[in-house]
């Protein structure tokens, strides 16, 4: 939580309840209870008016666990993945009707239509000269 361990959490409680008091302790306890609980009220409502719009949409827990475990995500969606391409426990094999057969000998292009191909010159594989560092001996 936020870098501190249990005991920096303990002291920051001991000033807190130090510097209100005993007078004003119940009061501030009250309030933060109060706050947190608007903010859970909001986020719920905010998470079924999302609901009605997107109902497909996982859960914010769902979400805040596939934040932490980005691995767990990628398997949920491949589970996904393979589950729409399967029917009955045999996957999809027909090739998609856009892909065009292979040319054939009729319609495979003339030498002259064929681009001439231009080389690349030689990459450079020894390592540049270094200047000698006198700092280094």
């Amino acid at each position: 939580m936020f870098g501190l361990s249990p005991i920096k959490i303990l002291l920051i409680i001991a000033v807190v309840s130090i510097l209100l008091g005993p007078d004003k302790l119940p009061e501030v306890a009250a309030k933060a209870g109060r706050a947190w609980r608007s903010l859970k009220d909001l986020q719920q409502k905010v998470e079924s008016e999302i609901r009605t719009v997107v109902p497909d949409l996982p859960t914010s827990t769902e979400l805040a666990r596939y934040a932490r475990s980005p691995v767990h995500l990628m398997n949920t969606l491949a589970d996904k993945v393979t589950g729409d391409d399967e029917v009955d426990g045999v996957a999809d094999k027909a090739p998609p009707s856009d892909i065009q057969a292979s040319p054939t000998l009729e319609e495979s292009p003339t030498p002259a239509s064929i681009a001439p191909v231009v080389e690349a010159p030689p990459v450079r594989t020894d390592p540049a000269p270094v200047a000698h560092d006198p700092s280094l001996n």
